[in-house]
């Protein structure tokens, strides 16, 4: 079963189909740290088959800088010389667009001709499946809110058509569309019928429920701990007439609440500033389920380090988490004065948030590389936003999972990021219902 991976960020939606067996010939993504993300993460997979996952704890324990990545990872290709040369054929950081109009670009030409290479370096002739989902912010209800009459003209919310041209180039047998709900309703509902309409033309049948927004999946109902609202738009080629994928079959239950705590509370605790992205020992504690799978195959924790934050954003954090504890919200209007710092109190008024101690974590997304007001830890000895590691936690990426690059490129990778036990449920559901 040969994937195809498009717009991949971090690796959150290709993971799951790793673990499942699929062979991913290609991962296409724009953005350089995410990529050498994404590289990382394959030496893991490719050292697992090998037996050799303590040589990959190595490479994360003795990286010396993001900035020395390449240097880094001699220590890998020494053993696995041709590994090197596997990365840069099937990892590609490229940027869809027109060339023309943007010198950073690659056209869908060239990058069909690069997963052509793969596909020979890899003795392949074809594609079973294509996944991915083109950058979201002009679907975004919020997006198209803070971007007003902008987002009409953004050319983002024409990247669905390089998506288009790959599945029309490899005529896979299916292939799954992630995305934001404000896709089915974005531009009145334009871009989504167009979507349809397109994929038809080329022989693939787009599915949905009785309306679209049956393929708005809450993944907090799925056994993920985050009440995360997304897309999965599923097409097949239509000579097969196949169904939804019963996504609910693959379900994963827990013998406990997914809490925040049940989450959190094992990872070692800091104080603002305190941590960092290199090997930090497990402390010893009492595991949740959740936690003993989180911590499979490391033997520690990496990209853990606080932000540092002002004096009166702490206190302000205090105030939140004890409220929180208390099952209430911070307003921003309810704020001692001193603490104050925006006249248009009701702009900021939900600008703080906690993630509660004892109910689901909310929506992780990108902007927690701006700042952490939105992403509050419930610890008040702690009071500071979530460290990386901790957003991760909350995405479900495994504890081994390492993220290259600076820590704002890092946060971004996460938020944008699908969660891994999310992508194994899809993953799971499609190779047994179609394969």
């Amino acid at each position: 079963m040969v994937i195809i991976d498009l717009f991949s960020g971090a690796g959150g939606l290709s993971e799951g189909f790793h673990k499942e067996g699929f062979k991913i010939v290609s991962q296409v993504e724009k953005d350089r740290w995410a990529t050498e993300t994404l590289k990382t993460r394959y030496i893991y997979h490719e050292l697992k088959k090998h037996n050799d996952i303590d040589l990959y704890l190595e490479y994360l324990t003795s990286k010396k800088s993001y900035k020395s990545i390449e240097d880094d990872r001699e220590i890998i290709y020494k053993k696995y010389n041709y590994l090197k040369e596997k990365l840069d054929i099937e990892v590609l950081n490229k940027k869809f667009g027109n060339p023309a109009n943007d010198k950073e670009a690659s056209s869908s030409k060239e990058v069909i001709s690069l997963i052509e290479k793969s596909l020979k370096f890899n003795n392949e002739n074809s594609v079973s499946l294509i996944i991915g989902g083109p950058p979201c912010q002009a679907y975004s209800l919020v997006g198209r809110g803070r971007m007003g009459n902008d987002a009409e003209k953004d050319n983002r919310n024409f990247l669905f058509y390089y998506y288009l041209r790959i599945v029309q180039e490899f005529s896979p047998k299916m292939f799954v569309f992630e995305n934001v709900p404000g896709i089915i309703s974005a531009k009145k509902g334009r871009i989504f019928k167009e979507i349809q309409e397109q994929f038809d033309k080329i022989g693939y049948k787009l599915v949905t429920g009785r309306n679209a927004g049956e393929n708005v999946l809450n993944f907090a109902d799925y056994g993920i701990p985050q009440n995360r609202k997304r897309v999965l738009l599923f097409g097949f080629k239509k000579e097969f007439n196949l169904e939804f994928p019963p996504y609910m079959d693959e379900k994963i239950y827990w013998d406990h609440e997914l809490t925040t705590r049940n989450v959190l509370s094992d990872l070692p605790i800091l104080s603002p500033e305190q941590g960092t992205d290199r090997l930090i020992e497990y402390d010893e504690k009492e595991l949740t389920t959740f936690q003993t799978l989180m911590r499979t195959e490391s033997i520690g924790v990496f990209n853990h380090k606080a932000r540092r934050i002002q004096a009166r954003d702490r206190a302000i954090y205090k105030i939140a988490i004890n409220k929180a504890k208390n099952g209430e919200k911070l307003n921003y209007p309810d704020l001692p004065s001193e603490l104050k710092t925006h006249k248009n109190e009701n702009i900021f008024k939900d600008k703080f948030k906690v993630h509660p101690e004892e109910q689901t974590p909310h929506t992780v997304v990108a902007h927690i590389s701006k700042d952490g007001h939105y992403n509050i830890h419930y610890d008040l000895s702690q009071a500071r936003s979530l460290t990386v590691r901790e957003a991760a936690r909350i995405q479900t990426f495994p504890d081994n999972f390492f993220f290259e690059g600076p820590r704002t490129a890092q946060y971004v990778q996460v938020g944008n990021a699908v969660p891994p036990l999310m992508s194994e449920i899809i993953a799971k559901t499609i190779k047994n219902t179609y394969f």
